[in-house]
């Protein structure tokens, strides 16, 4: 049975110490639905707070991430109660999951097809544009009035999920939310500017050394990129400067699965991206991944070239 946003609202009302989960390397819609669900409860007068493995990458960093998000390792207080928010399987939260205690009221906001996580109340819905447009809604319901702040955690969340308006998870519900947003004042173009052109040094360059390897199979519908240790070493670079890499392959003409590969000190990371008829989230699914039919992920904890054959055999059976 479909969990209402009224019912969620009502289980946050009653509880205080609420601490907010994400995924980790977490994205826009991750951080921006997480932060403004812990604003809009710290309005209410409750104690809450974001808790990610990891921090926020440059480019989100006009978000107000301050006393707000925290490490698992410097949480301010153990909490009465979690929220998973933007996150399909508890694998996702990394160092995080320590707060999911046994027993501990566990509630989850998400709009990921593959969500499994055992929660009560779990508000999903993969028709919403972003777990960012499914957190208004409950603001809406908590009575919270959207000021300029949470304003700018929902446009971020709602805007990089749609790829700036572009993809067609676009809903009149996600551009209402939007245009909710601007009335407070956020300045757009400065915004999007930040979000979604604005790149360090660091960032170019590891575009550039993706770009230069990419690789085209399958009579050019599969591109494949790989991001290595080295990459980021001679650039400079951080794994959250690998964000919008995978656009490029999908961009492409006549690619209909793009693949980046991305080595990580204890595993590799895949970002999938699809067009035409390829569900991407089935295509990881069997692999311990998930996500969206056209954007999915994955993470698989063996060596970089095992790896990519793994899931490039996956991408060649789902082309077939």
């Amino acid at each position: 049975m479909k969990t209402a946003t009224a019912d969620v609202a009502s289980w946050l009302k009653a509880r205080n110490d609420i601490a907010i989960l994400t995924h980790l390397h977490p994205d826009g819609d991750a951080l921006g639905a997480s932060l403004a669900l812990a604003l809009a409860l710290r309005a209410l007068g409750k104690r809450a707070y974001v808790c990610c493995q990891d921090g926020a990458p440059d480019f989100l960093s006009m978000l107000p991430t301050e006393g707000a998000l925290f490490l698992p390792e410097e949480i301010p207080f153990r909490p009465a109660a979690v929220v998973c928010v933007d996150c399909a399987a508890q694998s996702r939260f990394g160092r995080a999951a320590a707060l999911l205690e046994p027993g501990l009221p566990l509630g989850c906001i998400d709009h990921h097809t593959t969500n499994d996580i055992p929660a009560s109340p779990s508000l999903v819905d993969a028709g919403a544009s972003a777990s960012g447009e499914l957190v208004a809604g409950v603001i809406d319901a908590l009575g919270v009035k959207l000021d300029e702040t949470l304003a700018l955690c929902l446009y971020v969340a709602v805007s990089t999920d749609t790829g700036n308006f572009s993809f067609d998870c676009t809903t009149p519900a996600s551009l209402a939310l939007t245009a909710r947003c601007l009335e407070t004042g956020l300045n757009l173009s400065e915004l999007n500017y930040e979000l979604f052109r604005r790149r360090t040094a660091p960032r170019t360059k590891l575009l550039g050394r993706a770009l230069n390897g990419i690789e085209f199979s399958e009579g050019g519908r599969l591109a494949l990129m790989r991001v290595r240790q080295a990459d980021f070493a001679a650039c400079g670079a951080v794994n959250a400067d690998t964000e919008g890499i995978v656009n490029f392959g999908i961009d492409t003409a006549g690619v209909q699965i793009a693949l980046l590969a991305v080595e990580l000190e204890d595993g590799v990371k895949f970002s999938a991206r699809s067009r035409g008829a390829v569900n991407v989230a089935a295509m990881l699914s069997p692999l311990g991944g998930g996500g969206h039919a056209k954007a999915a992920g994955l993470t698989l904890e063996t060596g970089f070239d095992e790896a990519v054959n793994t899931v490039m055999e996956a991408a060649r059976d789902a082309l077939a």
